[in-house]
This record gives structure tokens, sequence and C-alpha cells, in this order.
């Protein structure tokens, strides 16, 4: 029997992290905004940080049978005069922990969060153009294309969160 676990990362997963967003960009480079080679440069301790949980910041991991295999992050702005708007990126789930519904789950965990923040009013996310099963999962989520990337490689979608009575 298997176990499946789906909780926030931390700094202690910072190992598992690494590996599996590594593996991620070779195997899926069109769907990460950067390459192996810069990622592989980024220093621990900044790729640390990106698990340190903040007001500003979560990162959500699934377990299979204790290994991580897959993730998604939600970040949101500090500038006060657009702190309303929060970002989910980093969606990744390994090609073996496919089609089980984990990257519903994993924005689940984001898009539960972001509606716990009394203030946050819209989710923003990028998702590479011709990437159908995400940009369907999106969709079917409440996000909407509201625009792309100047090269039109990444479609840029959102959603409203209700405001909290």
């Amino acid at each position: 029997m298997t176990s499946l676990t789906l909780r926030q990362l931390g700094p202690d997963d910072l190992d598992a992290y690494r590996a599996l967003r590594l593996a991620g960009i070779l195997e899926a480079p069109a769907a990460f905004c950067t390459t192996h080679a810069a990622e592989s440069a980024v220093p621990l301790e900044r790729m640390r940080q990106r698990l340190v949980h903040t007001a500003y910041q979560r990162m959500f991991g699934a377990f299979h049978d204790g290994r991580l295999v897959g993730c998604a992050a939600l970040s949101r702005e500090p500038i006060a005069l657009i702190h309303d708007r929060a970002n989910i990126w980093g969606v990744y789930v390994a090609p073996g922990a496919r089609g089980g519904g984990l990257a519903r789950q994993l924005m689940h965990a984001c898009m539960a969060h972001a509606a716990a923040i009394g203030e946050l009013r819209t989710l923003t996310l990028s998702v590479r153009r011709g990437n159908d099963v995400a940009e369907a999962l999106y969709a079917r989520l409440g996000f909407a294309v509201v625009g792309a990337s100047d090269d039109g490689e990444q479609l840029r979608m959102a959603m409203g969160l209700s405001p909290r009575a």
C-alpha cells in the first residue's frame, strides 16, 4: 500500500525540493522560466529561502511513500499598491506520479492558503502555450486567460477571490 502526503515544505526539505526541481527542468524545460544550468547555480541558501514560510510565500509539496513527487508555490506581493495579488508558480509533478490528481491537490492547497489571506483579491499564474493539460486544469479551477507574454510563449491566467466577510 502506498502513502500520499500533502504538506507545506520547509527548509528541511531543501535537498528533496532541489532534486525535484532540477529533474523537472531536465524533463520539461519549456515549462520552467529558467534553465537547468541557471537553477543548478542558485546558491543553496537562496534556494532554502524559497522554502521559508513568510506572510508572502508558501511552498507546498506532495510526497509519495516519503519521496517528494510534486510541488507548487504561492508568492504574494509585499508592495502596498498591489498587495491584493498573489502568484502561483513552480507547479510540477514528476512523470511517475501524474494522472492521480496531484497537481489539482497542490493547486487547491495554494488556493486555500490564498483564500485565508483576507486582503488577497486576485490569483495569477503563467502557463506555457501548448501545455494543454495544465491550461485545462487551471481553467477547471476557475482561472481564465487574461493575456500573454511579449513573445506569446506564456499565457497569463487569473482568477478573482471572493472577499472574506
